[in-house]
């Protein structure tokens, strides 16, 4: 399969090559339009009696504003006028879509007004909570919202009893949980966020971007400025294991760091740092300027933890139980990177013997990776 992949590259002509550079540029411009409408929301839900809990469900705008109504005139556009206006459209559809029962009988939830909050650089409305019971030994969360008309909505959750807390994933394939004191057991909890780590590498599209970026040129060599084969695959390897370790020891630093609260910084801030490391990193490969790519890899593996680490604020998981959520955490983020990884690189050691690979491919992947993540900057700024 491989060969064949290789005789096709080596036998385009410059005409085409031309073309197929025209037609990525343009696909491009219609992918970023797309890149980030994956849709995540948070509930927080904490045990103040035996009869009541508190908490918060949040939820993008264009979400709620579309699944209940709140974009009256179907602009796209949901103004805090229009949520302020038809409050009781948004009360009602989570009244609908979020059943919470206590140990017997279904609870009452109670929706206030919404406030709005920046969370990893995304404008999110917050409805406060509040959860009546008849009793509360256990509490099990239905939840039904967004997942028609977004499939790929999550609704990440932290329920609290008793300053016991555990962290779920809800989703179109898993709506319901229960959660109770005898059966938080930290194994399931564990589980629960190496599932996390693996899901947010997946879905942080400019992460998976920054790596694939920092892989194009594992496979080349630079001689007399221009980028030749690598000729020996156990050099590539090596050079792999080189950078992905490099970027996982940093990333794990400031995802410790930052979720421990040793460090803060304004989640604005790190995810427009984060679209310009990519920007950087996938231009150094067709304009080198840095060649020890550990440095900038390491470097930019800073952020990128710092970016990781938002879910751990976002779920509010400062708990006894914290240590154990980040060490879970980041290792769902090194699977998942690992799978991209095995995916990629017995491609790129096929493809360094295809002509093309340093003259065009490489340098119009990195070219395509830099524009979306100039569009992300745009986008952040």
């Amino acid at each position: 399969m491989y060969q064949i992949m290789l005789n096709v590259f080596n036998h385009l002509s410059e005409q085409t090559m031309i073309r197929f550079v025209v037609f990525l540029l343009v696909a491009t411009f219609s992918f970023s339009t797309f890149s980030h409408e994956l849709s995540n929301g948070y509930l927080t839900l904490k045990n103040e009696s035996n009869e009541t809990l508190s908490g918060e469900l949040l939820l993008n705008p264009k979400d709620i504003g579309q699944v209940a109504g709140l974009d009256t005139n179907n602009d796209g556009n949901l103004t805090w006028g229009e949520v302020n206006r038809y409050h009781n459209l948004a009360n009602g559809y989570i009244q609908n879509h979020l059943i919470i029962r206590g140990s017997e009988t279904r609870c009452t939830v109670s929706v206030a007004p919404p406030t709005i909050r920046d969370i990893s650089a995304e404008s999110l409305l917050v409805y406060p909570l509040s959860v009546n019971c008849a009793f509360l030994n256990e509490v099990s969360v239905h939840y039904t919202g967004i997942v028609s008309d977004f499939p790929t909505h999550k609704l990440l959750t932290s329920i609290t009893l008793n300053e016991q807390t555990s962290v779920h994933v809800l989703d179109g394939e898993r709506g319901f949980i229960t959660v109770a004191l005898q059966n938080n057991h930290w194994v399931s909890q564990f589980g629960e966020m190496i599932y996390q780590g693996i899901w947010h590498i997946f879905i942080g599209l400019d992460h998976i971007l920054f790596l694939v970026a920092t892989l194009l040129t594992v496979n080349l060599l630079r001689k007399n400025k221009r980028w030749v084969k690598e000729q020996s695959k156990k050099h590539i390897i090596k050079s792999t294991v080189i950078l992905v370790s490099t970027f996982t020891l940093a990333h794990s630093i400031t995802l410790t760091a930052t979720a421990l609260d040793f460090i803060t910084l304004n989640s604005r801030i790190v995810e427009l740092g984060i679209a310009i490391s990519v920007v950087i990193t996938a231009l150094n490969n067709v304009y080198p300027i840095i060649m020890r790519l550990r440095f900038i890899t390491f470097g930019f593996g800073l952020l990128h933890g710092m970016g990781f680490a938002s879910v751990f604020g976002d779920l509010s998981a400062q708990t006894g139980s914290l240590v154990m959520n980040v060490l879970a955490f980041n290792l769902g983020v090194e699977i998942g990177q690992l799978a991209i990884v095995a995916l990629l690189l017995p491609v790129l050691i096929a493809l360094r013997n295809a002509r093309v690979y340093s003259k065009a491919i490489m340098p119009i992947a990195s070219s395509i990776i830099a524009i979306i993540a100039i569009n992300w900057t745009l986008q952040r700024w």
